[in-house]
Order: structure tokens, then C-alpha cells, then sequence
């Protein structure tokens, strides 16, 4: 398990506020390089980073709703999350320039001076299925020993152990508000069932934006082939399958003259690997699990209706009949894209700062697009590689953890999630026109979705996997495995809800 601490780094950290300081003194009315725009990231007034990026007004127009001098006495505070896979999820260890890495250091220490606790971070394995970290959570919950002050866990390790109920129900404690803009409230509406909330994410988890499924484009093959700009088209509503396919069509080149489509030589219009594909139907509005109007949960009608088998045959026909597309055989595998042979790229957005940070050519990246014309908005989900935060049965004091998460989520909101999209996404890994950019990074932010079939999909038989997995296999048989599958999967989900109302 890795352990970070911010209070011996206290006078570290003003020693760099200090020299920040005198450095932009000694540069005043010259021109500053990147590098010193984007590291002067952390606030002396509050321990905030990234303040020249709020608007001086947020503080005001959204401010924190804890009770006035909430004071935790110094009690130390433990948070078992997890070894996320890109950048700083949680904590970090020290300043080192990075905008987000220092608005993260500077969160947790913000959190700390306000309610006066001392956090200390736990990481341990967590991927999705990892029994080990569950288990952690579970041996906890069993002895009652209070271990964890509250967990951040993947999404699908979250959504297991909310099946079994691990879990206090949020709604139930004082200090949460989740009607404030902090809070993914596209999540909390989906995931409350008869009145329980078990888990929530928002401006606390950067991979709440970061993991926003989307595709990313190549301006110099676009370019290449006359083709239209993808941020115009978002722009003005006209990404659509039927533009997309055609944008796709005419670009494949057997670059090494073998006759046969071959990943690793050639180049395609649109590549994705099978994982990807589980955005397809979200990103068109198919959620899989939803209330209806009496507020039973069950398979939505609308993930099972003549629009999603048509949702189904044209994406497969696309992926399966066209020569200008490819599965990629290794899930994660950037190689195709990174070596400029393909215009599309299907891939969660954080990877920009990860991996597509010094490609030889421009990029950009924009939602999936709409099925048809009745998508009237763009959606976006995230990949299951994000932080669900929640507060284990055990937890030695339940409000206190909801408060502790308010005022992170709060600072997250003030400060990391602008430094992430205003500095990191918008400008530092800008190289197409900044403001197409900025609007359709807006355009992200603003259209996330969440399944609650997709969080809780090994509980509930796999409902959520049902289109990516038709998409797969091309079986043509989509609407029959639904048929057959709904009865037992509604099945599963009552007596969930049976467990709840015991």
C-alpha cells in the first residue's frame, strides 16, 4: 500500500509559493513561457490551486454549504482507494510543477486546514474484479474496525460490493449536497433506488471527466483528404453516424502491399478494440437499466426497442463490412493511432496527457457521434476506469466522512477540474483552434451519462454488455438474447431490491 501525507510539506510548500512569487516579480512585462504559465498552480490563501483560472465570482455564486468552524480536532482520516490508470487520482507526494498534480496536493491540503483532519491515503490494487481490494472492504465491514473512512474504488468493484450491500446509504448523512454542481447529478438521479444512494462521483474524481469515452481525430489525415472539421460539425449538430461513416469511407491504404487488412502496417479510417465498443450505446442514449414511472428498476424499454437493434446492425455493419475500419487485437493499444495510420481513434480522453502529448501531427477529440436525427444532443459516458466514492458500513463516523468529501469534491470543483480542462485540455495540449476545442470540451463535460446496469453489470447477468457484445460478434442476434435474457436479468434486480427493503 503506498501512504501520502501533506503536513510535513507545509513549508515546502510555501518556500514555492514564495519563489513563484519572486519569479513572476522578476518576469513582470515579459513574455512567459508555458512552463511558468502553468506551474504557478497553487493558491497561499487557501491552499486551492489553479486560482488565476476560477472566476472570482464561483466562490460566491456556489459556496461550500458545511456548518460554519467544522472542527474534526486534528482526528486523522484514512481513504482507501486505489492504483488508478492515469494521472494523479487521489494524492500525490509533493509539488512538481504539473498543474493537475499540484491541484490535487494542494486539494487534500486545503481539506485538511478547513475541518482539521489529518488525510492519509491508502492505494491498493482495485482494477476491475480485484477480489483483493473488495476484500479489504468486506473483512473491514465484518469486524467492525472502522479501517476506512470512506473508499474511492473502479467503478465495477463498487457496483459489486453495492450489490451486497457494503454500504451506508449517502442520503442518510448530513453533510452531502447533491444538488451542488460538484456532484455528477446525471449519476445520483440513475443510481438512488427507493431512497438509497450507495455511491457518487463528481469534481472529487479528476477520471469522472477524465475516462469521458469520446473519438479522438488526426488533423493532417483529415487535412489529407478534404474532409470536414469534426468541432464544426459537433458544433453545429451535424456529427452523426451517416457524417461519420462517410468522413471513414475511401480513407484504408494497404501501406505494405500484403493484399489483406493488417493492424500493425496499414491505414484505416476508424480503429476501436472491444472494449471501446461499450461506449457505442450509451454515447447513443441506450441505457440499460432504468425506473419506470412507478419507480421499479428493471431493463429500460428503450434498450431493447427497434432503435437499438438498428443501433446495433449499422455500428456492426460499420466495424464488421467496411474496409476502412479494425478491431484492435490488444485492448489499450494506442500504436496505430500514435503512428498517424488511422484518422479515428476511439479512446477515453485522458490519454491526451498520458500518451498523445508529442505525436508528430495534430489531434482532437470529440464525442461519439449521434446515432440519427432523434439524438437531438450529444451523450457521453466514461470508460469503467473511473472513481466511485462511497462510505463503508463501518466507517468509525459516517457524517464526518461525507463531510471530509463534500469539501474535497467542493475543491475539486473550484480548482482541479478547471485545471484539468482550462490548462490541461483546452491550452497545454491544445494544437487545433482553442476555442472549436474549448466548446467541445464544454460539450463533454456537460453530456455525461451513467448506467447503474453498467456499474452493477456482473450482479445483474450482464444486462449492460448485450449491445457492445452484438456489436463484437456481429451475430445479428441482439434482439433475441435480449428476449431471452430480460426475464432472468429483471429477475436479478428484485431480488436486489428485496434486499434493500429487508
Amino acid at each position: 500500500m503506498k501512504h501520502y501525507s501533506r503536513k510535513l510539506m507545509a513549508a515546502l510548500l510555501a518556500a514555492i509559493l514564495l519563489a513563484g512569487s519572486l519569479l513572476t516579480a522578476c518576469s513582470e512585462g515579459t513574455d512567459n513561457t508555458e512552463k511558468t504559465d502553468t506551474s504557478a498552480s497553487v493558491s497561499a490563501d487557501a491552499g486551492t490551486a489553479a486560482e488565476e483560472i476560477v472566476p472570482e465570482e464561483t466562490e460566491e455564486e456556489y459556496p461550500l454549504g458545511l456548518p460554519e468552524g467544522l472542527d474534526y480536532q486534528g482526528t486523522g482520516v484514512t481513504v482507501l482507494g486505489w492504483q488508478h490508470y492515469e494521472d494523479v487520482e487521489f494524492d500525490t507526494e509533493e509539488l512538481n510543477g504539473e498543474i493537475v498534480n499540484d491541484a490535487i496536493f494542494a486539494r487534500n491540503l486545503a481539506v485538511e486546514e478547513n475541518l482539521n483532519v489529518t488525510l492519509t491515503f491508502l492505494e491498493e490494487g482495485g482494477r476491475s474484479g480485484d477480489s483483493n481490494w473488495m476484500g479489504l472492504v468486506r473483512n473491514s465491514n465484518t469486524s467492525g474496525d472502522g479501517a476506512y473512512d470512506f473508499v474511492a474504488g473502479h467503478s465495477n468493484n463498487i457496483g459489486s460490493l453495492t450489490y451486497s450491500l457494503q454500504f451506508q446509504n449517502m442520503l442518510d448523512q448530513e453533510h452531502f449536497d447533491f444538488s451542488a454542481p460538484w456532484w455528477r447529478e446525471a449519476l445520483t438521479e440513475k443510481a438512488t433506488v427507493m431512497g438509497n444512494l450507495f455511491f457518487a462521483t463528481g469534481d472529487i474524481a479528476p477520471s469522472s471527466i477524465g475516462r469521458s469515452q469520446g473519438i479522438f481525430f488526426n488533423s493532417k489525415l483529415l487535412a489529407d483528404y478534404n474532409l470536414e472539421d469534426p468541432y464544426e460539425l459537433v458544433i453545429s449538430g451535424d456529427w452523426t453516424f451517416d457524417k461519420f461513416y462517410e468522413m471513414c469511407s475511401g480513407t484504408y491504404v494497404d501501406l505494405n502491399s500484403n493484399g489483406k487488412k493488417d493492424e500493425k502496417a496499414d491505414q484505416f479510417g476508424f480503429v476501436i478494440d472491444g472494449v471501446q465498443v461499450q461506449a457505442i450505446g450509451l454515447c447513443s442514449g441506450f441505457v440499460s437499466l432504468e425506473a419506470d414511472e412507478t419507480g421499479k428498476l428493471g431493463v429500460s424499454e428503450n434498450y431493447i426497442s427497434e432503435r437499438a437493434v438498428n443501433l446495433v446492425d449499422r455500428w456492426a455493419s460499420l466495424m464488421h463490412n467496411s474496409p476502412d475500419t479494425s478491431f484492435i487485437a490488444a485492448i489499450d493499444d494506442t500504436t496505430v493511432f500514435k503512428e498517424g495510420r488511422s484518422v479515428f481513434y476511439a479512446f477515453p480522453m485522458a490519454i491526451i496527457s498520458s500518451e498523445l502529448r508529442d505525436l508528430e501531427f495534430e489531434i482532437g477529440f470529440v464525442p461519439f457521434p449521434k446515432i440519427d436525427e432523434q439524438q437531438e444532443d450529444y451523450v457521453v459516458c466514461t470508460s469503467n476506469a473511473y472513481s466511485l466514492w462511497s462510505i463503508p458500513l463501518a466507517a468509525k463516523d459516517p457524517a464526518m466522512s461525507a463531510a471530509i468529501m463534500e469539501n474535497m469534491a467542493y475543491e475539486g470543483f473550484l480548482n482541479v477540474i478547471p485545471a484539468i480542462f482550462e490548462t490541461s485540455y483546452k491550452v497545454k495540449y491544445n494544437t487545433t483552434d482553442s476555442q472549436l476545442q474549448s466548446q467541445v470540451f464544454d460539450i463533454v463535460r456537460g453530456s455525461l451519462i451513467f448506467d447503474i446496469g453498467r456499474i452493477m453489470n456482473s450482479s445483474f447477468a450482464n444486462v449492460f454488455g448485450l449491445i457492445p457484445d452484438a456489436i463484437n460478434s456481429n451475430s445479428g442476434t441482439f434482439a433475441s438474447a435480449v428476449a431471452r435474457q430480460q426475464k432472468a436479468i429483471n429477475k436479478t434486480v428484485e431480488r436486489w431490491i428485496s434486499s434493500l427493503e429487508g
